[in-house]
């Protein structure tokens, strides 16, 4: 008997006194915040049968079934934490610059802004508008709607007073560093008339300015090609596009330059 009991005295020393080792699953219980429960706390909820087969799942995955957590599970652990919230924090990074660029550009957008194609071209601080000036002898009836049905009033005659703008306009576009002679490369294009002068001096009846009109608007495929948004014309005075009584049918997306409205 007092053999007995110095064995058990013996086995209860050496358990005390030996190494400490706890499951992962208790020394993560211990070490992280406990969750709220959801469950109510009333004394019926806690013997219910549901309760009652957590309570036993809980037995059986408890610490004692469990793998024994080290100090290298530990630190593992802990080395696991760190890297994942590096490789977020270098994840976020990556992502916002790959937006910036996205949304402002880079250097070499910039320089394409400035010197590519449309909608680049004729924007920011470098202005390179590609403007086609139709030539008085490249149309039929051109000619009619600058000097009259004759082709006998000078434009001299039509450059002073508000008149004058049909005429300087053009004069202006014919010398401009935004003129080109390819149809294919132009941004917009120009139709010089000077039809308030020569309506005024009797050149055309209001008739055959519309005829006219119509007459040379059918033969401009690049008018026909973007419905005219890219045709500028010039009517300069109180009446405006109304000198050209069908305007509303073939210049309504048109781009009409006029020194009153």
């Amino acid at each position: 008997m007092a053999l007995e009991l110095s064995h058990k005295i013996a086995a209860k020393g050496q358990s005390s006194n030996g190494p400490k080792t706890t499951s992962c699953r208790s020394w993560i219980s211990h070490n992280l915040p406990r969750p709220q429960s959801h469950f109510p706390e009333s004394g019926d909820a806690t013997n219910s049968p549901k309760m009652k087969s957590i309570s036993n799942k809980a037995r059986i995955f408890g610490p004692h079934h469990g793998p024994q957590c080290t100090r290298t599970h530990q630190i593992g652990a802990l080395a696991l934490v760190v890297v994942t919230f590096f490789l977020t924090r270098l994840f976020d990074s990556c992502t916002s610059s790959s937006s910036g660029n996205r949304l402002f550009g880079s250097a070499n957008d910039a320089a394409v802004f400035s010197g590519g194609g449309w909608p680049h071209r004729g924007y920011g601080t470098h202005l390179s508008l590609r403007i086609y000036v139709y030539e008085e002898r490249e149309i039929d009836g051109l000619r009619e709607l600058m000097y009259g049905r004759d082709r006998k009033i000078p434009a001299e005659a039509c450059v002073k007073g508000q008149w004058g703008t049909q005429v300087k306009i053009h004069r202006m576009l014919l010398q401009s560093s935004f003129r080109t002679r390819k149809k294919e490369e132009a941004d917009l294009f120009f139709v010089p008339t000077y039809v308030k002068c020569v309506r005024m001096m009797g050149g055309l009846s209001d008739k055959e300015i519309n005829q006219t009109y119509v007459k040379v608007l059918s033969q401009m495929p690049y008018f026909r090609l973007s419905g005219g948004r890219n045709h500028m014309f010039v009517f300069p005075s109180g009446a405006g596009a109304h000198l050209f009584r069908s305007w509303a049918t073939y210049l309504n997306h048109s781009i009409i330059l006029t020194p009153e409205y």
